[in-house]
C-alpha cells in the first residue's frame, strides 16, 4: 500500500474535509441554539433511625425505609397525583400534550436514587428535570414533601390500625371470657352436688351413711325383740290378774306420778312417752274421783311401753328411709362426677386458653399504644428532608465548547469518509499501478500530463 500516494491525495482533497468540518461545526452551533435547556434539581432525604431504643419501647410499624420510599414514590407517580402536580406548577402549559403523554413525560423526568451498599449513608436523592432552574427546584421540593407526608401518613395510619385491631381483639376476648365465666358458674350451680372437688367428702359421707344404716337396723331389731318380749309378758299377766282392785289403782296412780316426774326431768314435754304418761295419769285420776261415771280404761304400763317402742320404731324407720334416700343421692352424684369432671375440665381449659390469649392481646394493645405514641411524636424510624433542592446554575448536558468540538470532529470524520469513498469508486488512472490493474500490462515509463497555460486556467482541477 502506497501510503505517501494516499497522503498526497488527501492533501490535494483537504478542502472537502474542511468543508465537511465547517458544516459539522455549523450544525452543532445551530443545534445548541435551537435546543431547549434542561435543568436538573435534586432534593435529598435522610432516613433517620429510631430515637428510642427498640428494646425499651419498640414501634409497631416495621417498614423498610427504602421500600417505603419506593412505595411512596410509586403512589406519587400515579396518574391523578401527577396531573395535580402539573396543574399546580404549570408544567408543559405551552406544549400541546395529551394527559397520557404528559404522564409519560413526567415519569421520565422524576428519578430517585440512593447510595448502593449496606453500609452506605441512608440518603436518598429526588431529582426532577425541568425547562427552567426554578421550576426544577420547586417540583423536586414538592415531590420530596409529598414523600415525607406519605411516610408520615402511612406510619401513623399503620400504628392507628394496629391499635384498633388489638383493642377490638381485647374486647372480643373479654366478652368471650365473660361468657365462659357465666357458663362455668351455671354448670357449677347446676351440678353443685356432683363436682369433683367434693368427691372425697361425699365418699366419706357414703361410708358414714352405711355405718349409720347398720346402726339403725340393729336398733330396729332390738326394738322389735323388746316389743315381742313385752307382748309375751303382758299376755302372762293378763292370764293371772283379770281385774284391778281400788287399792291397786291407788298404787298405780302413785307409780305413774313417780314415773312422770322422772321422765319429765329427763325428757321434753313433747316426748311421746311423757304425753302417754300424762294421759294415763289423767284417766286414772278421773276414774278414782268418779267411780260411777263410765270412762275408758286407763293406760297401763304395758300400753305406755308398747307405745314408746312403736314411736321409736317409727322414728328409726323414718331415719332409715332418709338414710336410704341420702345414700341413693350420694351414689347418683358420685356416678355423675366423672362426666362432670370431664365437662368442667374442658370448660376450664377453654377458659385458660382464652385467658392466655386475652393476656397476650392486652400486652399487644399496650405495645400498640406505645407504638402509636412513638409514631405520633416521630420518635421512631422516619425520614426527613436533609437538603432542599436549589435552582441549578447551569443546564444539564455538555457545555457549548464540548458540543462545538463534537460537531467539528463529526464533520471532519464525515469529510474524510467522503474523500476515501470518492477515491475508492473513481475510475481515473493516476499512477502506473492503476494501468497494470486496469489493462493487465506493465508500462515501461510514465510521462506527466502537461497542460498549457490557457488550459490550466480554464480547466477544472483534475482529481
Amino acid at each position: 500500500m502506497d501510503i505517501w500516494f494516499h497522503m498526497a491525495r488527501l492533501v490535494r482533497q483537504l478542502h472537502w474535509v474542511l468543508m465537511f468540518g465547517l458544516l459539522g461545526l455549523a450544525g452543532a452551533a445551530a443545534i445548541m441554539e435551537l435546543r431547549a435547556p434542561t435543568y436538573v434539581a435534586t432534593a435529598r432525604i435522610l432516613v433517620e433511625s429510631e430515637q428510642i431504643p427498640g428494646d425499651l419501647a419498640p414501634s409497631t410499624v416495621r417498614l423498610q425505609a427504602l421500600a417505603q420510599l419506593e412505595l411512596a414514590l410509586q403512589r406519587i407517580l400515579a396518574r391523578d397525583t401527577l396531573l395535580q402536580l402539573a396543574a399546580r406548577r404549570g408544567i408543559n402549559q405551552t406544549a400541546a400534550l395529551s394527559p397520557d403523554d404528559l404522564i409519560r413525560d413526567l415519569r421520565t423526568r422524576i428519578e430517585m436514587t440512593h447510595a448502593p451498599g449496606r453500609d452506605a449513608a441512608p440518603l436518598v436523592s429526588i431529582s426532577f428535570q425541568g425547562p427552567s432552574a426554578q421550576l426544577a427546584a420547586d417540583v423536586a421540593n414538592d415531590i420530596a414533601q409529598m414523600i415525607l407526608q406519605e411516610d408520615i401518613a402511612t406510619r401513623t395510619q399503620t400504628a392507628r390500625k394496629t391499635l384498633a385491631f388489638f383493642t377490638q381483639d381485647v374486647a372480643r376476648l373479654e366478652a368471650e371470657l365473660a361468657a365462659q365465666d357465666a357458663e362455668i358458674l351455671a354448670f357449677r350451680q347446676q351440678n353443685a352436688d356432683a363436682l369433683p372437688d367434693s368427691l372425697a367428702f361425699r365418699r366419706s359421707q357414703q361410708t358414714t351413711g352405711q355405718e349409720r344404716l347398720l346402726q339403725v337396723e340393729r336398733q330396729i331389731g332390738d326394738l322389735q325383740d323388746r316389743k315381742a318380749k313385752v307382748q309375751q309378758r303382758q299376755n302372762a299377766l293378763a292370764a293371772k290378774t283379770p281385774t284391778v282392785s281400788p287399792s291397786t289403782e291407788a298404787q298405780q296412780l302413785a307409780q305413774l306420778e313417780e314415773d312422770l316426774a322422772t321422765q319429765s326431768a329427763l325428757l321434753s314435754p313433747d316426748n311421746p312417752r311423757v304425753k302417754m304418761l300424762l294421759s294415763q295419769l289423767k284417766g286414772l285420776r278421773q276414774r278414782i274421783t268418779s267411780p260411777d261415771e263410765t270412762s275408758p280404761d286407763p293406760l297401763t304400763s304395758y300400753h305406755v311401753e308398747r307405745a314408746e317402742i312403736e314411736a321409736d320404731l317409727a322414728e328409726l324407720t323414718a331415719r332409715k328411709t332418709r338414710i336410704h334416700a341420702s345414700m341413693a343421692a350420694l351414689a347418683s352424684s358420685i356416678q355423675a362426677t366423672p362426666s362432670n369432671a370431664i365437662t368442667l375440665g374442658n370448660l376450664e381449659r377453654a377458659q385458660a386458653n382464652t385467658r392466655l390469649q386475652h393476656d397476650q392481646a392486652v400486652a399487644n394493645k399496650v405495645r400498640a399504644q406505645t407504638g402509636k405514641m412513638i409514631e405520633t411524636l416521630r420518635q421512631g424510624q422516619h425520614i426527613s428532608l436533609f437538603e432542599a433542592a436549589v435552582p441549578p446554575l447551569h443546564p444539564q448536558g455538555p457545555s457549548r465548547f464540548v458540543a462545538l468540538a463534537a460537531g467539528l470532529a463529526l464533520g471532519l470524520l464525515s469529510g474524510l469518509v467522503f474523500v476515501v469513498l470518492r477515491d475508492h469508486f473513481s475510475k481515473r488512472i493516476r499512477r502506473p499501478a492503476d494501468i497494470n490493474a486496469a489493462l493487465g500490462i506493465t508500462p515501461f515509463a510514465t510521462l506527466p500530463y502537461q497542460r498549457s497555460r490557457a488550459h490550466a486556467a480554464t480547466a477544472q482541477p483534475q482529481g
